[in-house]
């Protein structure tokens, strides 16, 4: 190649890169939120905002304005307008024109725009609570159909910044079965009911992370505003799997939406600030209003969801959040959709009913934001207590169609004296107010209705709607167990038992085979092992009994105390105590996180406990647990060896279990081994099944093996 030509082609090459840099500058940029398919609200000045070279002119044309909107890109690259949008419809198509670069977005819809954040239950998507089969068929054949075409879907890519962004990730969708099932559930059924009840468009804007408390949604400037809240400043409380420091996704999450107008926002969390109930209102009302001023949309709507019932560790703390969201009702133009019925398994944390928590929240919407007085958005919400000799009566708003109480066990009213202890109650319904008693109660105090973690609904008005829980006293409620832990003196190896708990300035009182009252035994020293029977205790503050009595079945081993020794590891997860779980004297129940049962994970049970001395032995036996659900097996082969010496073994039984069939629910499976002679060491084994079967659905993952006390009689 010649000279000349050769620096021809080498400026030709550079003319583009300079043309293509010249384009790359020029481009409008639009942030994730304005774009195809999106939905924007209607009857309001709504802005339209990008990025473009500095002192660039934007032109925007919208198909429902009779004239353009122009502005100019401000010296730090940012450019915005406001365009008034009509009444709903659509579809209208917006050009947004720069210099020598233009972008047309079509398929817009102007609607209804609310944002939908939260933790897990809000981002919970249909696919993650088990697809479509968890609904009714005609509720996805409406979708297949395309009767909710109207409707728009954006879900906000999760992000974490310690400083406010303004661009997020996400694209708006035009719902299918596909894209609604992998959509927030709880969202969906909002937006479906609103959809159908307004028919207009609307676009929902899914922005959750599961676990995630209050705190990192609220900007972190809002909460050192609030002396209350500095709890929050020095509390991380995050994990693993979702962050904990204040501010980090309204930063991320929530700041890069603020320009993007909307009628308001639904919210579903709360079951990580339950240890901060007390702070909980305090919380949620900052983050409302720091919402509320970023948005500068004045007090919008904000409807959120109450907890659901729930088998929480802590003596109720769902109970106490429950009962700080309905103080949240204070805060202007709030509205609380309760669940308490709407639980189909109280140890799954994420109910699969998002169908009619969905409704709920829309109620409120309709009767609030959109003037539909007519629809009945609440259950009962307590107003009044009157005592009146031996009962009380309760008064409520929201009454509509009069009240009503259902099922056939429990009413799950309780009432209490001055002792503040509580006793079940009978309840009758007069008019509008409900009269409590009980015939161990001469002089009432106090009233609570499902007032536990687990309690679920049986009180409602005509229309169908649950009550919250709620109590009329404002006494001081113990949140804290009583722990038990077995103690092996070193020198004598007698084992004893140590109860404890995190409540302050408080006592223990323990009995067996009965509940504890002030007249049991108080807990001053360790309690001998050995002495069967059930073990309750409670914790007491102040001269009165927490409502909370916690339970274990102690049993009676000639091994309690003996040595063990593993040949195997059991897992880290479920160390159940270490060393002394299998041979504590103390039995497991069926729920395998009580922190009772060892786990091994793809390992094997392989012990051998040395009773010091050779001792006459009748029985062996020891328990498994199934649990498949939670891919908790049991083992393939279970036998047992004895021995005088430690040398040489005879085995006196073996079991074997098969994996073919799935066993429902959570099972304890005893295994039993009877033997009459001499043995001073004793060898257990239990084979893992080593992965989870082809039938179940983490097939090929390694399954777990949980077993409790191993007991010689």
């Amino acid at each position: 190649m010649n000279k000349p030509k050769f620096i021809l082609i080498t400026c030709l090459f550079i003319l583009a890169g300079i043309m293509v840099q010249f384009q790359a500058r020029s481009a409008i940029k639009l942030p994730a939120l304005i774009g195809n398919n999106m939905v924007l609200q209607q009857n309001a000045a709504i802005n339209v905002w990008g990025w473009a070279d500095t002192g660039e002119k934007i032109t925007i044309w919208a198909s429902w304005l009779s004239t353009v909107a122009t502005t100019t890109t401000a010296a730090d690259g940012n450019w915005k307008t406001v365009l008034n949008t009509p009444i709903a419809g659509g579809p209208y198509k917006m050009t947004i024109t720069g210099r020598d670069y233009s972008i047309t977005l079509e398929n817009i819809m102007i609607g209804e725009v609310w944002v939908c954040s939260g933790q897990s239950n809000m981002e919970f998507t249909m696919r993650g609570l088990g697809g479509w089969k968890q609904y009714k068929p005609e509720v996805r054949d409406d979708v297949a159909k395309g009767n909710y075409s109207n409707i728009r879907l954006f879900t906000v890519k999760k992000d974490t910044s310690a400083i406010p962004l303004y661009e997020c990730k996400g694209n708006w969708q035009v719902p299918d079965t596909n894209t609604v099932n992998d959509f927030s559930a709880t969202a969906w059924f909002y937006g479906a009911y609103l959809n159908k009840q307004l028919g207009v468009p609307v676009g929902l804007i899914s922005t959750a992370w599961g676990g995630t408390p209050a705190e990192v949604w609220t900007p972190v400037q809002s909460i050192k505003a609030e002396p209350d809240l500095g709890f929050y400043l020095d509390h991380f409380n995050g994990s693993q799997w979702w962050p904990g420091t204040p501010g980090v996704l309204y930063n991320a999450m929530i700041h890069p939406l603020i320009n993007y107008t909307i009628k308001g926002a639904i919210w579903y969390q709360g079951e990580s600030n339950r240890l901060d109930a007390k702070l909980y209102p305090a919380l949620m009302k900052t983050m409302i209003s720091s919402w509320r001023k970023a948005w500068n949309l004045g007090d919008f709507p904000f409807y959120y969801v109450q907890i659901a019932p729930y088998t929480y560790d802590e003596p109720f703390a769902g109970a106490l959040l429950r009962e700080s969201q309905l103080k949240c009702l204070q805060i202007p133009n709030t509205g609380m959709a309760v669940t308490m019925d709407l639980v189909d398994n109280i140890k799954d944390i994420h109910p699969k009913n998002k169908l009619d928590v969905g409704k709920r929240l829309a109620l409120w919407a309709l009767n609030k934001t959109y003037g539909k007085t007519e629809v009945i958005n609440s259950g009962p919400l307590f107003q009044e207590m009157k005592i009146s000799g031996k009962s009380i009566s309760l008064s409520f708003t929201h009454t509509d169609g009069g009240m009503k109480i259902t099922g056939k066990g429990e009413n799950n009213f309780t009432i209490a004296g001055a002792d503040r202890v509580f006793y079940p109650a009978t309840v009758k319904i007069s008019g509008n107010k409900l009269i409590v008693s009980s015939s161990k109660i001469k002089h009432p105090k106090a009233v609570r209705y499902a007032f536990t973690n687990t309690s679920e609904a049986t009180f409602y008005n005509g229309a169908g709607l649950p009550a919250t829980s709620f109590r009329t006293d404002s006494w001081d409620v113990i949140t804290d167990n009583v722990v038990m832990k077995p103690y092996l003196d070193p020198d004598t190896r007698i084992l004893s038992y140590i109860l404890s708990t995190q409540a302050r300035e408080s006592d223990i009182y323990y009995d067996y085979n009965k509940l504890p009252g002030k007249n049991s035994a108080r807990f001053v020293k360790p309690i001998p092992a050995g002495k069967p029977g059930v073990l309750f205790a409670t914790v007491s503050r102040n001269g009165y009994l927490s409502g909370t009595v916690d339970s274990w079945n102690i049993i009676s081993n000639k091994a309690s105390g003996f040595e063990i020794i593993y040949k195997t590891n059991y897992s880290p997860q479920y160390t159940a105590g270490g060393k002394l779980a299998l041979l504590d004297g103390i039995l497991a129940g069926n729920n395998y996180q009580d922190g009772s049962w060892q786990g091994f994970e793809g390992n094997d049970l392989d012990v051998v406990i040395d009773l010091g001395k050779t001792i006459q032995v009748k029985k062996i036996r020891c328990n498994f647990l199934s649990d498949n659900k939670h891919w908790i097996f049991l083992p393939k082969q279970v036998s047992v060896q004895v021995s005088e010496d430690g040398k040489i073994y005879s085995q006196i039984g073996e079991s074997a279990f098969s994996d073919e069939k799935e066993v429902t629910g959570s099972v304890i499976q005893p295994v039993m081994f009877p033997f009459k002679g001499n043995a001073r060491f004793i060898k257990l084994t239990a084979l893992n099944q080593g992965i989870c079967p082809p039938w179940h659905p983490q097939a090929g993952n390694k399954s777990w093996l949980f077993v409790d006390e191993i007991v010689i009689e």
